[in-house]
């Protein structure tokens, strides 16, 4: 995929593909089925909130259904990423879809959170629904049918 395409599939507006969305809870994994409403384009989100040792870990990826290709995905209280220059990125992080030379379809790249998504100046007291809600808008996923909790 080249940058191009990928800015193309990023500006799509997407919606979930189901009329009622109940987000999973601590412990708990999911993936929904979200599509554009200006193509035929498919996506999905997952969202793992699976942290065995610390609660507040979690991962939400956005990927695109035809290749199942990682276009975006945020890193909550998991290990810090180390990047192909070498720079090391915080516990929050975020990895960008980047094309390569020889593209493996992975995330290589990511950096702090902050530098991307605004965050809330307490870093110490982040909150799924708040970090949910800025990577749907980061993604451009429409969340108005979605249910969470904390």
């Amino acid at each position: 995929m080249t940058n191009s395409e990928y800015d193309k599939l990023m500006a799509l507006t997407k919606v979930f593909v189901k009329e009622n969305i109940n987000l999973p809870r601590n412990g708990e994994f999911a993936t929904y089925d979200l599509e554009s409403r200006e193509s035929r384009d498919k996506f999905y989100l997952d969202i793992d909130r699976r942290g065995r040792i610390e609660l507040s870990k979690f991962k939400l990826q956005n990927r695109y259904a035809v290749t199942k290709q990682p276009l975006v995905r945020v890193d909550i209280d998991s290990p810090p990423h180390r990047n192909p220059d070498g720079t090391v990125t915080s516990r929050n992080h975020i990895h960008i879809y980047r094309e390569t030379d020889n593209d493996t379809g992975n995330l290589p790249w990511a950096y702090d959170l902050e530098t991307i998504i605004p965050m809330t100046s307490d870093q110490n007291n982040i909150n799924f629904m708040t970090i949910f809600s800025m990577f749907c808008e980061y993604c451009n996923i429409c969340i108005d049918n979605a249910q969470g909790v904390i």
